[in-house]
């Protein structure tokens, strides 16, 4: 399990419960709004907002004054140094807390792009599957109510994996898995297979559109930008 990980119990707990009364486009509108909310209220709880209220200030006067200074370019040095003294100021106030407030939403869009992008085949389809390098057979079985996936060569069997999780692709372990791991695991590096690909059917939670506006983002970002622009002028952020 990767870092952004550790949430996923959590959030899949949550959303089993909303499951009960709730279709899948209404709930991402709910993890939306608290994605929004939660990022937005955490990062005024983190962040200096009175000193980030008087760099604003202090790099917008320096702006100000800069735009009415009516001499020479060569005496405008003091003016320019100022300007972008108040802008890193202001810059170095916000980043840290918005690093750390985006960490949950992080977390969040891993989550949702797991459980919300891609489905199990219908019962009794077998998707198309490539494995890298080529000239591999895969096979597909489902055994107990789950799909098993075999990777053979000349009928040696090479690698086998459970599909526990509707997720197209599994790989060798690469670096970045200590933040973001695969549900299904990995492929054995002495297996030599780098990638399987997986074809299996996308999420739809719009009745039209094309297939990229029916997908959980369509409705997932949208709802989140009219929930965090509320928040920031209700909670008065700077």
């Amino acid at each position: 399990m990767g870092l952004l990980d550790l949430p996923a119990p959590l959030f899949a707990w949550l959303d089993q419960i909303m499951a009960m009364g709730l279709p899948g486009a209404i709930r991402l509108m709910v993890w939306a709004a608290i994605g929004g909310a939660v990022t937005l209220l955490l990062y005024r709880l983190l962040s200096p907002q009175a000193k980030i209220g008087r760099a604003k200030r202090a790099a917008r006067e320096a702006r100000q004054r800069l735009n009415e200074f009516d001499g020479e370019l060569t005496d405008a040095g003091p003016l320019i140094r100022h300007q972008f003294v108040a802008a890193f100021k202001h810059i170095g106030l916000v980043v840290p807390s918005t690093l750390v407030a985006m960490l949950p939403l992080l977390a969040l869009l891993v989550w949702l792009d797991t459980s919300y992008s891609h489905t199990y085949p219908s019962e009794g389809d077998t998707p198309k599957m490539v494995a890298s390098p080529g000239g591999l057979d895969i096979e597909w079985a489902i055994i107990d109510d789950k799909a098993h996936i075999n990777i053979l060569e000349d009928n040696r069997l090479r690698a086998e994996f459970t599909l526990s999780a509707p997720v197209p692709v599994i790989e060798q372990r690469h670096w970045w898995n200590w933040l973001v791991a695969n549900p299904l695991g990995y492929l054995p590096q002495e297996s030599g297979i780098e990638r399987v690909e997986i074809d299996l059917p996308q999420s739809s939670y719009l009745p039209v559109g094309p297939d990229w506006m029916r997908s959980w983002m369509a409705i997932f970002f949208p709802v989140m930008l009219i929930v965090s622009l509320f928040i920031y002028r209700w909670a008065r952020i700077e």
